[in-house]
């Protein structure tokens, strides 16, 4: 899909355009541009042999729940058992691999209050299950 600088951060669900500019003006998303018509800026959606523009700017900006290019669309359904259970493997190992057992209650309430309410549901990326791995450390320390 080709679409304007203000069209494209609304698709990705930024309220302006101002992440976009950054990374334009920085040069690191040439390869989405479009042929210009006149003045106006195009970059495309799905270029052929590329990452989504939506998975370049998650590769170039940082993990933040609260983002909405990090949220789920509703569309996407739900996962499977095998993908949770992939999704959760790196977490039961860890998990698994602690020596005596804490309060998992305490450390759940601290979790959750990190997280807040606009973290997704499994599967997570590599750089999602790092993050949340980073949390659960910090919430066993406090």
């Amino acid at each position: 899909m080709i679409l304007n600088t203000s069209e494209a951060a609304l698709h990705l669900g930024y309220k302006s355009r101002t992440t976009l500019q950054r990374l334009l003006r920085d040069g690191l998303l040439e390869q989405y541009k479009a042929p210009r018509v006149g003045r106006e800026l195009l970059l495309n959606t799905n270029p052929p042999g590329l990452p989504s523009l939506r998975e370049r700017i998650q590769s170039l900006t940082q993990v933040r729940p609260s983002s909405p290019l990090w949220r789920r669309e509703a569309s996407s359904g739900l996962p499977t058992d095998e993908a949770l259970e992939e999704a959760m493997e790196p977490i039961d190992r860890w998990i698994a691999s602690r020596d005596q057992g804490p309060d998992w209650d305490v450390i759940a309430a601290k979790l959750n209050s990190y997280l807040g309410a606009h973290w997704p549901a499994p599967p997570w990326s590599g750089d999602q299950v790092a993050t949340l791995a980073l949390l659960l450390s910090m919430a066993e320390e406090d």
